[in-house]
Formats: structure tokens, C-alpha cells, sequence
């Protein structure tokens, strides 16, 4: 009877450690890095980036993606907001990404409605637009801007990549189909990289 219950114990306190053991003795897979991860993923994002600002000749391209910025008193509710992760400028450009950090969604409301219905924003001339932005683009120097929802494979919004130029340029069609399709790029980069499983 004391030898069963000696190997019941033994077999209950050293047989999970054996198999941790030798899992770890035998995988030969490269553990994940989530710095690596993030480093990879933030450099793709940012050659996409540099490629739309070469293509476009554009002064300013950002990207923000939504986060969780806290919660609620005292239903602890999420509070959604924005944050610009990437962005990328012509010489003498003043970046605008510092002050554009844990940012509530709803100081923006018809700008992010008009995104999650529609998709795009387009604002050739900053003095004819009626999103809201314009507070946003003065002080940076923006004449025209546009913005377009960035979602991911399951097609739900997970941020906004901006254009912007310092003078008036309104976006020709095959400008259009290009944008669109590096919003598709990137919004893919940054799905793959959220739900990448460890």
C-alpha cells in the first residue's frame, strides 16, 4: 500500500515536471520575441509609409491605430482612443505625433463616423471641410488632407491612415486606387502582427 501511494506521488509531482522538461529539451522551434515581433512589424509599416510619401509627393503620411485608454467610473467600461504609431515626413515637415497620444475617439466624432460608415475622408481644401479637422491640421501646416479607415481581415476598423500636404492637391483616381490598396497593406501588417499567437 506505502509503495502505491509513494508512486502515486511521485508520478503526480514529477511526472509534469518531466514532460515540461523534456518539451523544453526537444522544441526545436525559435521562441517568439515580442520586441523582434514588434520591430519587424514596425519597420514593414514604416517602408509602407515611405513608399506612399515618395509616390505622392506628400508632405506627411501617419498612421494611428485604437487602443483602450482606460476605463469608465464607475461602469468600468472601456474608453476608446487613438494613438498616431507611425509616421513619416518630407524635409522641414514639423512632426505632429508627439501631441497625438492617448487621444479619445469622441473629440472627433463626425471625422470617426464618416470613416466607419464610409472609409475615406477626402479634404482637398482645408477651408471646405466639415469633420471637425481643421483645428487638427492648422497647426501643422495641412492644405489638404485625406484620411483613410484602416480594418483588418474580419474588416473592422482598427485605425486611420492620413495624407497630408502643405499646399492644395486634390487626389487623382489612380492616386486614389494606390492609397487604397497601401491601406490594405498595412491594415493586414497590423492585423497579422495584433493577433499573431504567441
Amino acid at each position: 500500500m506505502l509503495t502505491t501511494i509513494a508512486v502515486a506521488l511521485i508520478t503526480a509531482v514529477f511526472g509534469p515536471i518531466a514532460v515540461a522538461w523534456a518539451k523544453k529539451k526537444f522544441d526545436t522551434s525559435t521562441p517568439t520575441n515580442p520586441v523582434d515581433e514588434a520591430i519587424e512589424m514596425n519597420s514593414l509599416v514604416d517602408e509602407q509609409l515611405e513608399v506612399i510619401l515618395d509616390e505622392l509627393v506628400c508632405d506627411r503620411v501617419w498612421a494611428a491605430q485604437f487602443h483602450n485608454g482606460g476605463h469608465f467610473y464607475p461602469t468600468g467600461k472601456s474608453i476608446q482612443k487613438f494613438s498616431i504609431f507611425f509616421e513619416k515626413l518630407s524635409p522641414g515637415i514639423n512632426p505632429l505625433q508627439q501631441n497625438f497620444q492617448n487621444v479619445p475617439v469622441s473629440l472627433f466624432p463626425k471625422a470617426m463616423s464618416e470613416l466607419y460608415k464610409v472609409g475615406e475622408i477626402a479634404v482637398p481644401n482645408k477651408d471646405e471641410e466639415n469633420y471637425g479637422l481643421k483645428s487638427f491640421a492648422d497647426p501643422y501646416g495641412a492644405q489638404s488632407y485625406y484620411l483613410i479607415a484602416l480594418n483588418d481581415l474580419h474588416d473592422r476598423f482598427i485605425g486611420v491612415l492620413c495624407i497630408d500636404y502643405s499646399r492644395s492637391h486634390k487626389l487623382s483616381k489612380e492616386e486614389w486606387i494606390f492609397i487604397r490598396q497601401k491601406a490594405g497593406v498595412i491594415g493586414t501588417l497590423l492585423d497579422e502582427y495584433l493577433n499573431k499567437t504567441k
